[in-house]
């Protein structure tokens, strides 16, 4: 999706990270039809989402927001505190609605606009998505 729809170049989407993540994957009649990226940095402290991505034909169809909320529980049962992610401008209120909050100016990241995004992992937070 980013190579194609969104004309990230091939040499930046294949960054080498993949094996130290773990990746989700959602299906829909058996057709992946979204996926993102999950790895711990900070010492395992940070749950930081990445390459979230659903396809066009999927999208509208909470298959994101189900990826996002497993993305969280797995970084909370692995004993992260927080996750972040850097979220496309255009998809800002999307991750707000799921409790993150935007901090920091607005950066250039693969030719796209985006926006460092973080939440609390926290036991208080578990209901707080909306």
């Amino acid at each position: 999706m980013f190579v194609d729809e969104q004309g990230v170049s091939e040499a930046l989407e294949f960054d080498g990270r993949d094996d130290e993540a773990r990746h989700l994957l959602a299906l829909r009649d058996g057709k992946a039809v979204g996926a993102l990226r999950l790895r711990w940095l900070e010492g395992g402290r940070v749950a930081k989402i990445e390459r979230v991505a659903v396809l066009p034909d999927a999208r509208g169809c909470k298959i994101g927001r189900s990826l996002l909320e497993a993305a969280l529980n797995m970084g909370r049962s692995a004993g992260a505190d927080r996750a972040s992610l850097h979220a496309q401008t255009a998809a800002q209120g999307f991750y707000a609605k799921l409790g993150f909050a935007a901090f920091g100016a607005e950066f250039m990241e693969d030719g796209i606009p985006h926006v460092a995004m973080r939440r609390s992992l926290g036991a208080a937070d578990r209901h707080r998505i909306r």
